[in-house]
Parts: C-alpha cells; sequence; structure tokens
C-alpha cells in the first residue's frame, strides 16, 4: 500500500516538473518588449495628448447618451414607477462620473501638449547651438 502511494506521489511529481516552465527569461522578454513601447509612447507627448483627447471624445459620446437617458426618465417617469428613482440617480450619478473623466482627460491633455511644446522649444534651442 505504501508503495503504491509513494509510486504515484512520484509520478506525480515527476509529471508537474515535466510540464513546468524552464525557461521564465521568455516572459521577461515580453514585458519587456511591453515597456520599451511604453517608453516609446511616453517620449511622444503629441501621441499622449492625441490618446488623452480621443478618450475624452468617447467620452463625450457616452456622456450624450446617459444624458438622453437622464431626459427619458424625467420626461416619462410614470413609465418606470418606484424603480424611475433609482435610474434617475444612477444616470445622474453616471453624468457626474463622465464629466469629471473628461475635465481630467482634457487637462491630461493640455499638459502633454505643453510638455511637447517645450520639448520641441529645447530641441529646437539645441539645434541653433
Amino acid at each position: 500500500m505504501k508503495t503504491k502511494i509513494s509510486l504515484i506521489t512520484l509520478l506525480t511529481l515527476s509529471f508537474l516538473s515535466a510540464c513546468a516552465q524552464m525557461n521564465p527569461a521568455s516572459s521577461l522578454q515580453n514585458n519587456e518588449i511591453g515597456n520599451a513601447d511604453l517608453n516609446s509612447i511616453a517620449s511622444n507627448y503629441d501621441a499622449l495628448a492625441k490618446h488623452y483627447e480621443n478618450a475624452a471624445k468617447e467620452l463625450q459620446v457616452k456622456l450624450q447618451e446617459q444624458q438622453k437617458l437622464l431626459q427619458e426618465y424625467k420626461n416619462h417617469n410614470y413609465f418606470y414607477g418606484r424603480k424611475g428613482q433609482d435610474l434617475n440617480s444612477h444616470t445622474s450619478a453616471n453624468i457626474r462620473y463622465f464629466e469629471k473623466a473628461i475635465k481630467e482627460n482634457l487637462d491630461e491633455a493640455a499638459i502633454h501638449r505643453k510638455m511637447a511644446r517645450d520639448q520641441e522649444k529645447r530641441h529646437y534651442i539645441q539645434v541653433r547651438l
């Protein structure tokens, strides 16, 4: 009986060790590639500014949808009964969230635009020297 249990344990351990990943460097390499892409984007402030502006535009579309829903809830509150108040307050909260997110994204875009202009000025000064 003990020999069967030790044999099963030995086979299980050998199977698990055979299936284990032996080269963790490949996962590090993929991570380094991702970090390189992030660094190249981070150095390009115009691209970051466009990213934040696009995110703000997408949020603006969602905001308009939520505003239409809120107007629908207010115009036809008798369709929704008691749940209408919950829907109304939830939609109002979503609108506040989207407005805040849009403002934050546009602020970030402005910061990155300013950083891009500063970088261009520094580059222009270095070229002239």
